[in-house]
């Protein structure tokens, strides 16, 4: 699965010379959620590396948190996944370094907004927050 994601990631940053950076970080987040949403789904345990190649140690610990005040996943705001979750994935670019992660759980059902910041700076991906669960409409304030 890290080979997967290494792939990815270095296919992002081929891409990245003709993209701009906010297009990079839109393609970097949906990699980012496929590989966490998979790991979820197949082999939990891989999340921790992936966390802490794209996180600071305070926001794992603050993601910690939230998961256990929730009790659900701080990252996916849900407590498991499924495989038309992953299929459904989008990214929306909104103001400030803020996206916005949709995903549902069948073409039935209303979307799962999941707001977060990240930055790709010196070629480096970085997922600076992720709001906690039901409080996007502050982040909402800031789409495009």
């Amino acid at each position: 699965m890290l080979k997967l994601i290494s792939t990815v990631m270095l296919a992002s940053a081929l891409l990245g010379s003709t993209m701009s950076a906010q297009a990079q970080c839109e393609t970097d987040i949906k990699a980012f959620y496929t590989a966490y949403m998979q790991n979820a789904e197949r082999n939990e345990n891989l999340n921790a590396a992936l966390l802490k190649a794209h996180m600071s140690p305070e926001l794992i610990a603050k993601l910690k948190d939230y998961t256990l005040q929730y009790d659900a996943d701080a990252v996916i705001h849900a407590q498991d996944v499924c495989d038309y979750a992953i299929r459904s994935l989008t990214v929306v670019p909104m103001k400030e370094d803020w996206y916005m992660v949709k995903y549902r759980w069948d073409d039935q059902s209303d979307y799962t907004n999941i707001p977060v910041k990240a930055t790709k700076t010196d070629g480096q991906f970085t997922i600076l927050d992720i709001s906690p669960i039901g409080t996007y409409t502050d982040s909402e304030s800031q789409a495009n």
